[in-house]
């Protein structure tokens, strides 16, 4: 991995920081850089709040889950409502002329009620934030009341891969993680494109970087 100089402290050195090119996942041990993992850095302003993360704080990376958790959270809702749509679609046509409404109707019905759940899973989407510094994990999530969850690297006392069904079929996966004195999951990271890369990731962070505090 490509050295980095640690920012100075002020308000110039935390712009410059956000707007450093997005980090490569590496191998601490080797050095070796590899392809970039998370998003570019220089948009994370617009996911947290500018004063959330310390001055002379390192962004490692920074995640958010894949689109595919707008679909994939979603498919139950859209199951349910397929079924009530296909039913009222055919107590309309077995009820005709009687029936309150049309076939047609009930369709639209259900692809508006549809559109509204993934909007709304969108809105989740959006705000769910994900980031790994040299100090600790964030994990931000919430549409009308915002949460920001954190834990200091040297808390971390366990980490788990975990992959549902519908997620080990489009490769995805989420991180689950337990800190010290804790008996259950203390945050998640949903619906990751590249798990076990991130997996790696955050350890060797943790290696480098969680014991020194």
């Amino acid at each position: 991995m490509t050295s980095r100089s640690q920012p100075h402290a002020g308000d110039s050195a935390k712009r410059a920081r956000m707007a450093a090119p997005a980090p490569r996942a590496a191998s601490f041990a080797t050095g070796e850089a590899a392809e970039p993992i998370g998003r570019p850095i220089d948009r994370l302003r617009f996911a947290l709040p500018a004063d959330l993360l310390d001055d002379e704080e390192i962004i490692v990376m920074w995640l958010k889950p894949s689109p595919l958790y707008v679909l994939l959270a979603s498919l139950g809702s859209l199951v349910l409502i397929a079924a009530i749509t296909f039913g009222l679609a055919y107590v309309s046509a077995m009820t005709l002329p009687k029936a309150a409404w049309s076939d047609d109707d009930a369709f639209l019905f259900g692809a508006t009620i549809a559109v509204v759940r993934l909007g709304w899973q969108a809105l989740e989407w959006w705000n769910q934030t994900y980031v790994l510094t040299d100090r600790r994990i964030i994990a931000a999530h919430g549409i009308l009341r915002r949460s920001y969850f954190h834990a200091p690297l040297a808390q971390i006392q366990h980490i788990a891969v975990i992959q549902t069904i519908r997620e080990r079929v489009f490769g995805l996966g989420s991180l689950a993680f337990a800190t010290a004195g804790s008996d259950r999951y203390d945050a998640l990271w949903l619906s990751l494109t590249h798990p076990f890369a991130v997996y790696r990731q955050v350890n060797r962070t943790i290696a480098r970087y969680g014991r020194r505090r």
